[in-house]
């Protein structure tokens, strides 16, 4: 009985041994050799002027085709750009995918040349190429051909030279006044800020050669003062349709790794326009935590990982210690550095 057990594991080791050869023998059987790589497309137009007032438009839209590792797991490829002849030692990634195509805007093609250092207005090249993995980004990269593109970008600095002045500001009606910022319609434009009960209006340059009040959200020059009780606002100002508009908005950050819990109120994020995010410097505890509109589950909230947000994504894990903590909510990135 004991010889007949021993035969059998001997020979169910066989089995397994045997398997485990064949699984070896297909990895082995991937060629690099055979492996065919992207090749991206030529654009019909190799010259591209970008202007703010199409910042949400599609700038370019680019194609190419499949890599081929001889395997059924499909390639993640990534869009990548460079100023010409940098040989993408610096380069920036446009888009990260698994299709074989990429739309990309007016805005996140101009941030990215602004980023690798082309000036505003002033025509300059940059190169671009599709990297593609299988598995993990480790994997064997595969590197399409090159293109080139002239382009003309634009500053991207999203400050104005208009602002919101008042007894209901921080600095009341002697300022400096509270910055309105760009958006993505030309001439319209938005503050943060936390108001005092009191009055407000918008002027230019911090001065009232140009300034505007008025009532029930309508604009008007030189307008009457606009009454607003306290709290921490959104203030959209349209000069070209001569409206205005407050909401009370904060983003915040709730947790049991944050000051207040789950139960907040949250800890609020103040608003940079110079980088198009919201931050804040703070304490943690160890726990986890997320980012949420107007202290409103239903409102918006964000989780994540590894500086993705998702929409009603995951609790956001942390060790104690002083952080800076910085949300894009355009971009879904976030960062968190030791402080």
């Amino acid at each position: 009985m004991k010889n007949f057990i021993k035969y059998i594991s001997l020979a169910c080791a066989s089995i397994f041994a045997l398997s485990a050869c064949n699984d070896d023998e297909d990895i082995i059987k991937l060629d690099p050799s055979t492996f065919v790589a992207p090749k991206v497309e030529t654009p019909a137009s190799s010259t591209i002027e970008l202007l703010e007032e199409n910042a949400a438009n599609t700038a370019m839209t680019f194609n190419w085709s499949a890599a081929n590792y001889g395997t059924n797991t499909p390639p993640k490829y990534e869009l990548q750009i460079d100023i010409k002849g940098d040989n993408f030692k610096n380069h920036q990634i446009l888009s990260s995918t698994s299709t074989l195509t990429a739309d990309v805007t007016v805005k996140e093609l101009n941030l990215a040349v602004i980023a690798l250092g082309l000036e505003p207005f002033k025509e300059g090249e940059i190169e671009y190429r599709i990297v593609s993995t299988v598995g993990t980004p480790s994997s064997q990269q595969l590197i399409s051909n090159v293109n080139t593109l002239k382009i003309t970008a634009y500053p991207t600095d999203l400050s104005t030279n208009w602002g919101v002045v008042g007894s209901a500001t921080p600095n009341g009606w002697d300022g400096p006044d509270v910055q309105f910022w760009k958006t993505d319609v030309t001439n319209v434009f938005v503050a943060y800020t936390d108001l005092k009960g009191g009055e407000i209006k918008f002027r230019q340059d911090n001065k009232w050669e140009l300034d505007y009040g008025g009532s029930n959200g309508k604009l008007e020059k030189g307008g009457k003062n606009i009454a607003v009780d306290a709290g921490t606002y959104k203030i959209t100002m349209d000069l070209t349709n001569l409206t205005y508009k407050l909401e009370k908005f904060t983003w915040g950050l709730v947790g049991d790794a944050t000051p207040n819990g789950w139960d907040g109120p949250d800890t609020k994020l103040s608003y940079d326009g110079t980088i198009d995010s919201w931050t804040t410097i703070l304490t943690m505890k160890d726990g986890e935590y997320k980012f949420r509109l107007n202290n409103d589950w239903d409102k918006g909230n964000y989780g994540g990982a590894d500086g993705a947000l998702v929409e009603k994504g995951d609790n956001i894990k942390i060790k104690a210690g002083k952080y800076k903590i910085t949300a894009n909510f355009t971009k879904k990135t976030y960062t968190v550095e030791a402080q």
